[in-house]
């Protein structure tokens, strides 16, 4: 696909233009589309999802369904995905790392982006039949557990890997970077107060405070291997399908070049109930570190990666403050804002996560 076959929005998509992409694809060998229906999918505010439904000019010409992915409707959310390079960094993976991974991610029929304006399209397979996960609502440990080996399956390929770090839409660490994430906390983190404290435990707003008293410190002492890291890797941005163990990973635009951990933490931390997760935390780390070392990673420790992931438990409280006020609000996001702020800090009580970060500004 070049820069003209991007289509801005799922009410854009012509029958021509998707016999053309399936076709491309492979997935459409004697037929044309007649027919597009689209009616919107997913929980995702800083782009708009939508499955497309196809009619043939013959029956079982292609997949019944497709799925676009697209840049925003919302000038806010579109800026924010623009201006964070999300919308460019999703396209990116399924044209230059999803075929790499051993993770359940849907098939691709189309990608492209302009980098410059944020507009993208995306077309992959519709995971028919499949049920979303729900944040708010959390899992039990054993979904938990199946999440945590798509979670090897995505870092142990990419493990260290040497033409990854190299590129730059993926790893976007700096100095530079980690000064603008300090700067935009430390802006939006009043906003943040004002909308939610009231709603938040004052134990849990103390330990927001404290994060972002001490975000330097958390930035600037991340050590240890790389891989590619999901970045928002939760229950709403899995597929569960009916009868397998085996989630499919979806919403690619925060992936980057950092510690595995990031995304251990934040999954267990945002994901479970606290009960579940004081019960089973060192058993899913367990799980996870066996799973890591089946994909040929063997110079990562359990121990490190249990210290690894006391620190990264801080990762859902940034992730919170600073998706809940760069997208467009909803109900339903205020909901899951709230319900992840609350069981990420009181994570990081549970697992003395603070004393990590009074070392390191000392």
């Amino acid at each position: 696909m070049g820069r003209q076959d991007i289509v801005r929005s799922a009410a854009d998509v012509t029958p021509e233009w998707i016999t053309a992409v399936l076709t491309g694809a492979g997935a459409l060998a004697d037929g044309r589309v007649v027919g597009v229906t689209a009616s919107p999918v997913g929980t995702g505010q800083m782009a708009d999802t939508a499955r497309l439904s196809l009619t043939y000019d013959r029956a079982d010409a292609g997949p019944p369904s497709v799925v676009g992915k697209f840049a925003s409707s919302d000038e806010q959310s579109r800026a924010t995905g623009l201006a964070l390079r999300a919308y460019e960094i999703e396209v990116r993976f399924y044209q230059e790392v999803a075929n790499r991974v051993a993770a359940r991610v849907p098939a691709l029929y189309a990608a492209e982006v302009e980098p410059d304006t944020g507009w993208f399209t995306l077309i992959l397979e519709d995971i028919v039949g499949a049920r979303q996960g729900d944040q708010i609502e959390a899992c039990s440990p054993e979904v938990a557990a199946a999440a945590l080996e798509e979670m090897a399956g995505l870092h142990a390929p990419c493990w260290e890997a040497a033409d990854l770090a190299g590129l730059d839409w993926l790893n976007r660490n700096s100095v530079e970077s980690d000064g603008f994430l300090a700067m935009l906390v430390s802006s939006l983190w009043p906003g943040f107060l004002e909308r939610y404290a009231d709603q938040l435990a004052p134990e849990h707003v103390t330990i927001c405070q404290f994060f972002v008293d001490h975000l330097p410190a958390y930035l600037q002492g991340r050590t240890g291997p790389r891989t590619a890291s999901h970045g928002d890797f939760r229950l709403d941005n899995l597929l569960f399908h009916p009868g397998q163990r085996r989630p499919v990973v979806v919403d690619w635009q925060t992936l980057a070049w950092g510690g595995a951990s990031l995304d251990v933490a934040y999954f267990i931390g945002g994901c479970l109930s606290a009960e579940d997760r004081r019960s089973h935390e060192d058993d899913l780390l367990t799980h996870y570190h066996d799973a890591l070392r089946a994909g040929g990673v063997t110079d990562y420790s359990l121990d490190q990666l249990r210290r690894d992931t006391r620190r990264d438990a801080f990762g859902g409280i940034l992730m919170a403050i600073v998706a809940s006020m760069v997208v467009q609000r909803t109900d339903r996001g205020d909901l899951m804002f709230l319900t992840s702020t609350t069981r990420h800090a009181q994570h990081v009580i549970d697992a003395g996560a603070t004393a990590a970060l009074e070392v390191a500004g000392d």
